[in-house]
């Protein structure tokens, strides 16, 4: 069914919804009054309706009746009502009444409102005042402006407000709400409201999950009213047996389980020590981490910029559900400016924890802090980072910046905003002993400010993205790292496998380049780094998950991509592969590359081919790589009926390469080694070349195909390195 948008004559238009997803409060269990979107009758004349207008018995059958969100000017609304002849006069205030049935108010003792406001409300429930948001203290008339201009997330975000269920009637009950602009001129106006009951707290934020590990996670909610909390949880599917408790009253719940089993599924929920209050379904299960170096699929969700709670977030987030067929991640990473614009809890309510509701009750977030994280209060007392080391890497001792494992990939999250970004600095310090403790094959970095933009960001000008990139840029490079996440420009940016660029964008050599190529499969082909330092990492700035800017020259010499579209980054690791896409808000991949490492000992299929069916060569014989001791390729079965030759390339790993070979197009004499047609057997290879086999270097094979009728081409282009002892 496709959603309509009702003007106040009453007169349908058609809405088109990305996937038709409506942004909503988290509904739990509990007695729904007034469900979101509910009919309201209004009243949008701009007259004055002093005080008996919120009484249950006044007669509003003449005003319009439509479904909200109702107002003007947000693009989100389901019904456009009126704000009069004049733009620079609007009507400052616009009525709305709903009745609703109560069987028997006396069960209840709880009652919250969930109330969309833009800009200032007040409420009466039966006649009587019961709260306000946005609003003055003191008397209220019709003409009293809104305390505040709402704006970006704050406009679709639902506020809480606990109410009083004793002003509940038995029978017929109205809630009354006067929605009040900030000035005459203000450009939009916004309104929807839920109303639950319950005989137990609401939840009105979470669950979430924090702080996984292989063995444990942590479980956070929110209540309207304090409690005491519990997590009943088992294996997946099956009857929840175990459960964690605590008995300290509060409306802040968390609670850690451990002792769980790496990478298995767990059921939960969640609630008081007598009562569930949302979980035991398949809405809420949570996989732990595999084992640190476990090698398996893995996929990493990154959010940039995402923190406008609006349609445009929303898109991308859809986009991405439909793409991988469930809300779920192995890993979400969120890379600054996770709520607009100042980082309120009610900002963080809609943008955060309204906005990835479903995906947030079934995986891990990690966040990092950008320029608009303006409350440090809401930012660190909403998420639990590791500081003691407890999810992999070393102990940083702050939440400001930390590292955790998942499977064979290490993540270290840094702060670019507040945090000292000097060389040599605390963050600095920390940095060096996390990367050079660890022991996983891939390294993922995020911050927000991106070493590399020209989007509606400056690297070369503004002075956090210039520190990150002066000072640790060199520290990412000296450890091998292979991917940097950011944010901040309102675009999107992807630059080819760099290394040693830690200046000005004019500064860039041809040498920094360790691949330029577009790393796709289809183009020149994926990247291959070799294992060790300065062998080059990608760079993403991906600032545009929730808001996009056309400003800036999007020309980085060191990106291959750059480009103004909604959109995420999805990042996917089998073993020695990452493959990585930007996937824009209308669920198209407008962007991708394969990155495969070049470990020693093990073959790298390297995306050159063309279509046919080749074998790749298997290293065969125990050879050392020095004196004589000749080491075998096995090449049987990787050829079918053409003609072909090795090419052997040697090299450090240190040196400059690309593609995986040394030597040049075409070999020279001494590195070329014909092969007959049809399958082969083995083709020795020892240390009579001209070149030798130093201790300490290595050794990088490719073999060419040449098809009968056409030149020598890649038909399967394939690296291996063997490192000499």
């Amino acid at each position: 069914m496709i959603p309509m948008l009702f003007t106040r004559s009453g007169s349908a238009v058609c809405l088109l919804l990305v996937f038709g997803l409506v942004l909503t409060p988290p509904v739990e269990a509990q007695d729904q009054l007034i469900a979101p979107g509910a009919l309201w009758r209004y009243l949008d004349d701009g007259s004055n309706q002093g005080s008996a207008w919120s009484a249950p018995g006044f007669d509003d059958t003449s005003w319009s009746e439509d479904p909200a969100q109702l107002g003007y000017g947000d693009n989100g609304e389901l019904t456009e009502i009126s704000f009069g002849g004049d733009p620079d006069a609007k009507h400052t205030t616009t009525y709305f009444r709903h009745a609703f049935e109560v069987p028997d108010p006396s069960g209840y003792t709880n009652l919250v409102a969930r109330v969309l406001r833009d800009d200032g409300v007040v409420l009466y429930l039966n006649g009587q005042e019961v709260a306000r948001s946005n609003m003055s203290a003191g008397a209220v008339s019709f003409t009293s402006f809104a305390s505040s201009t709402v704006s970006q997330a704050d406009e679709h975000t639902f506020h809480v407000l606990v109410l009083d269920p004793a002003d509940l009637v038995v029978g017929t009950n109205v809630l009354a709400v006067e929605l009040h602009q900030r000035s005459l001129t203000s450009s939009d106006l916004g309104f929807d409201l839920g109303l639950a009951a319950s005989d137990a707290p609401i939840i009105t934020r979470g669950p979430y999950l924090q702080l996984g590990t292989d063995s444990s996670v942590r479980v956070r909610w929110r209540t309207d009213t304090a409690s005491s909390s519990r997590v009943s949880y088992a294996i997946d599917p099956g009857p929840l047996t175990q459960t964690v408790d605590d008995l300290t009253l509060t409306t802040e719940h968390e609670l850690e389980l451990t002792g769980l089993s790496a990478d298995t599924a767990y059921r939960y929920a969640v609630g008081t020590t007598t009562t569930v209050l949302a979980g035991d379904d398949a809405d809420h299960v949570f996989t732990t981490h595999p084992a640190p170096g476990t090698v398996q699929p893995l996929r990493i969700w990154a959010l940039g910029d995402s923190g406008t709670a609006n349609a445009a977030a929303r898109s991308v987030r859809d986009a991405y559900v439909g793409f991988n067929g469930a809300p779920t991640a192995d890993v979400l990473l969120m890379l600054g400016d996770n709520a607009y614009p100042d980082g309120t809890d009610s900002q963080y309510q809609g943008a955060v924890f309204d906005t990835y509701r479903d995906v947030l009750r079934r995986t891990v977030v990690w966040p990092t802090r950008g320029n608009h994280e303006n409350d440090p209060a809401t930012y660190f007392g909403s998420f639990s980072m590791p500081t003691g080391g407890a999810a992999g890497g070393v102990p940083s001792f702050t939440e400001a910046y930390y590292s955790f494992d998942y499977a064979n990939v290490h993540f270290v999250c840094l702060d670019s905003d507040q945090s000292d970004r000097t060389q040599g600095g605390p963050m600095w310090l920390w940095c060096e002993d996390d990367l050079s403790t660890t022991q996983q094959e891939w390294i993922v970095v995020f911050w927000h400010h991106p070493p590399y933009s020209k989007g509606s960001h400056d690297s070369d000008t503004e002075s956090n993205l210039m520190e990150m990139r002066a000072n640790f840029l060199p520290l990412l490079d000296d450890h091998g790292v292979d991917v940097v996440l950011g944010g901040h420009s309102h675009s999107y940016e992807r630059s080819f496998l760099v290394n040693g660029h830690h200046g000005l964008s004019t500064t860039l050599t041809a040498l920094m380049k360790k691949d330029d190529g577009d790393g796709r499969a289809a183009g020149t082909g994926g990247y291959v780094k070799p294992t060790g330092a300065d062998q080059g990492a990608v760079y993403f700035t991906a600032g545009s998950s929730g808001k996009i800017s056309f400003s800036g020259t999007l020309d980085h010499p060191v990106m291959v991509e750059a480009f103004v579209q909604l959109g995420s980054v999805i990042l996917d690791v089998d073993g020695p592969r990452l493959d990585a896409k930007f996937l824009n808000s209308n669920g198209n991949v407008v962007d991708e590359f394969g990155l495969s490492q070049l470990l020693p000992g093990s073959w790298v299929d390297m995306d050159r081919g063309l279509a046919g069916t080749h074998g790749i060569p298997q290293l065969s014989g125990s050879g050392s790589l020095i004196g004589g001791d000749p080491m075998s390729l096995d090449l049987s079965g990787a050829l079918e009926n053409t003609t072909a030759f090795l090419v052997v390339g040697v090299g450090r790993l240190d040196a400059p390469f690309k593609g995986g070979v040394l030597v040049p197009d075409p070999a020279p004499p001494g590195f070329s080694f014909p092969l007959p047609t049809g399958p082969t057997g083995s083709v020795s290879i020892n240390s009579t070349w001209p070149l030798g086999f130093p201790i300490g270097f290595s050794v990088y094979y490719q073999y060419w195909v040449q098809d009968a009728a056409g030149p020598v081409n890649f038909a399967a282009s394939n690296a291996l390195a063997g490192t000499t002892p």
